[in-house]
């Protein structure tokens, strides 16, 4: 049972790339394709890990399962203004690109990344600060429910601060023909940190381990992202 939705999503990410260029993903679309699908992906293995794991904790089946989806669709409407940031200077740091003006590049994706943080700064204190609120948006429940609802969006949420550099990275390598390392970038943090992550952490620390796994990807593509789009900048410093 806890294996089923990993296995299911690593055989659904091997097929991935090869359906989406099938029906007509381009290697300049491919990074977006495959993030939301990685995304809608990620969800399915989620779900059965909080199912798994709140079947052995206190919180049952229900309670995981429902804060996951308030949790999710909250950070959704954060994660909608981070990818319009981002996929809008796309086409900015294309075209300097192209015309090889590349401190207008630099400058252009360090501008995406400020505003990137300033909302993301935003979201991290809504989440952390006021979770009891935003949750209550979506309905009422009991004292068990609220419990593991704020915890779970506290914890799986801590890193989101950094979330727009990585999806901004991402963005940034296919914006300059990149498009393989923008992929790259789109998939570190559901399938080479997130569900590994998802599998490992439970065993030691159980349900809570499943919370662990999101601010612990996110750290970790965070740190992959700032290493290869720096090394990027200083290549076209010397260009």
């Amino acid at each position: 049972m806890a294996i089923a939705g990993p296995l299911y999503f690593l055989i659904a990410e091997i097929l991935l790339t090869p359906l989406l260029t099938l029906f007509g993903a381009t290697s300049e679309v491919l990074p977006y394709a495959s993030q939301y699908a990685g995304i809608t992906l990620v969800q399915i293995v989620l779900n059965n890990s909080l199912t798994y794991y709140g079947a052995l904790s206190a919180y049952g089946k229900e309670i995981p399962l429902a804060s996951c989806g308030i949790v999710m669709k909250t950070n959704a409407i954060l994660l909608a203004v981070i990818i319009g940031i981002s996929q809008g200077v796309q086409p900015i740091i294309g075209f300097n690109y192209g015309a090889e003006k590349y401190k207008r590049v630099r400058e252009a994706y360090l501008l995406a990344v400020r505003w990137n943080l300033i909302v993301s700064a935003i979201g991290f204190c809504a989440f952390q600060f006021f979770p009891k609120y935003l949750i209550s948006l979506f309905g009422k429940g009991d004292g068990l429910y609220f419990e593991f609802a704020i915890l779970f969006m506290r914890t799986f949420l801590f890193m989101v601060l950094v979330n727009g550099v990585q999806l901004l990275s991402s963005n940034f390598f296919t914006a300059i023909g990149k498009a393989m390392k923008g992929l790259l970038l789109s998939l570190t943090r559901q399938v080479f940190f997130l569900i590994p992550l998802i599998l490992l952490l439970p065993l030691r620390f159980g349900i809570l381990g499943v919370l662990l796994a999101g601010p612990a990807a996110d750290f970790a593509a965070f740190v992959l992202s700032v290493l290869l789009v720096r090394k990027e900048l200083n290549r076209q410093k010397l260009l």
